[in-house]
């Protein structure tokens, strides 16, 4: 697999919402977007699978898309050619790749992306072409670490989930610099991160599930992105005091044990 022509589906949508304006929105991205997408969410309706997209950043179907401005940046050419390289470069699985715009409701962001064991999806509208393909190396480098791990989203524990996230960025600045890195990975001093981490993360640092994990990473009653900020600080460490051979196929409790974070 590779790059899916989601242009042409795109197309689709949008001839068949002028043939026939008595359609349901609603239910043409449904139809023509969404039923495509079943054999990646296995047992998930198109229904399911729309309230899935449309939380992670798929434009609403009411909103009007202009895919000529993606076109005319050739946005479906870089990624593929970005899969290419970073799949020979480590080695990854072959998935598929949906791009779709985003929604006018993340405009402020212009960009989302998520990635699952089997396929990557990213959200996006006019975007640099470099922060473009940085967003899609941090996505794939979550396939790669998924398909590494080998484990479902409910057996990943937190330390896995803090792992994945200090990986894809430390593969967007080894690549593409610093300029592209998340900006709240500086909220917070290495002193802060360790307090944080020994009394809040170290006691539930086996715990499981994905869904359990939010709190840690985004915040909420812990300080903002806090997770993704010590994630990233235990990798950084383990590739300052060894290097970034090889990381996504070494354990995470191995790049702990390397790391400045005390177990």
């Amino acid at each position: 697999m590779s790059v899916i022509p989601t242009d042409e589906w795109l197309n689709e949508l949008i001839v068949s919402q002028k043939l026939d304006n008595s359609k349901n929105l609603e239910d043409l991205q449904r139809t023509i977007l969404c039923s495509r997408l079943v054999e990646i969410f296995i047992g998930g309706s198109p229904d399911e699978i729309q309230f899935e997209l449309q939380q992670q950043g798929l434009f609403q179907s009411h909103e009007k898309i202009d895919i000529h401005k993606l076109k005319k940046q050739n946005v479906w050419e870089v990624v593929q050619k970005e899969f290419i390289y970073l799949k020979e470069k480590w080695s990854g699985p072959n998935i598929p790749i949906y791009i779709f715009p985003i929604t006018q409701e993340q405009a402020i962001t212009k960009k989302n992306g998520v990635a699952y064991p089997n396929a990557l999806f990213l959200y996006i509208e006019e975007l640099e072409k470099q922060e473009l393909k940085a967003l899609f190396t941090h996505e794939y480098n979550h396939v790669c670490r998924l398909h590494y791990l080998n484990k479902s989203l409910d057996e990943v524990t937190l330390l896995d989930s803090l792992i994945l996230e200090g990986l894809a960025e430390c593969a967007v600045e080894e690549i593409y610099g610093d300029k592209w890195l998340a900006p709240w990975l500086k909220y917070y001093s290495l002193d802060e991160m360790l307090k944080i981490w020994e009394e809040h993360f170290l006691p539930q640092i086996n715990n499981q599930g994905l869904n359990n994990h939010v709190e840690f990473l985004y915040g909420g009653k812990l300080p903002q992105w806090i997770g993704y900020c010590i994630g990233y600080e235990i990798v950084r460490t383990y590739i300052k005091n060894y290097s970034s051979n090889k990381l996504h196929v070494k354990s995470s409790k191995e790049i702990l044990a390397g790391s400045d974070f005390p177990l």
